[in-house]
């Protein structure tokens, strides 16, 4: 049974140009990441192949739990202070970190505080996703647009 919220890399809607994704992050990562001072993007799970250079805008959530979604899988978007676009980037690579190391060695580029819930852990991959280019802007959400999650932190806008 095919699940609209959890589709895998090879899903062939990542690929389908006409389509908007967006990027859930936490505050201040988001801010730091569309002007320029995070570089990389840190995530458990790699980004999809078709998504390379591809536009993603970022949407913006208040400081949470580390690790966990403040979003529901489904939600219309309104112009509200928890959730805002507030730019975009692109990805130019992915690239899987091995060790603690490797990880650690990049920290000037992710900005990831290695004592928290996003820093390294020996149970689980870690992947960071090298920020090609970025636009800070204020996105207006187009009226009946709704965010559909596709793959974990990763949502489609699609207009009802």
């Amino acid at each position: 049974m095919d699940d609209d919220h959890n589709k895998t890399l090879a899903w062939k809607g990542w690929a389908e140009a006409e389509r908007k994704f967006v990027l859930e992050m936490q505050h201040p990562f988001s801010a730091l990441a569309v002007s320029g001072k995070k570089t990389i993007e840190t995530r458990a799970y790699p980004l999809p192949d078709a998504l390379l250079n591809f536009k993603i805008g970022i949407m913006q959530t208040e400081k949470g739990q580390d690790g966990i979604s403040a979003l529901p899988s489904t939600f219309p978007l309104q112009e509200t202070t928890k959730v805002r676009r507030i730019g975009w980037v692109t990805f130019n690579k992915c690239i899987e970190y091995k060790s603690r190391k490797e990880f650690e060695s990049d920290a000037e580029k992710h900005l990831v505080d290695p004592n928290s819930g996003y820093g390294w852990n020996d149970e689980r991959p870690m992947f960071g996703w090298v920020i090609h280019t970025f636009q800070k802007e204020d996105a207006k959400n187009e009226e009946g647009s709704i965010a559909v999650r596709r793959m974990r932190s990763l949502f489609e806008i699609v207009t009802a």
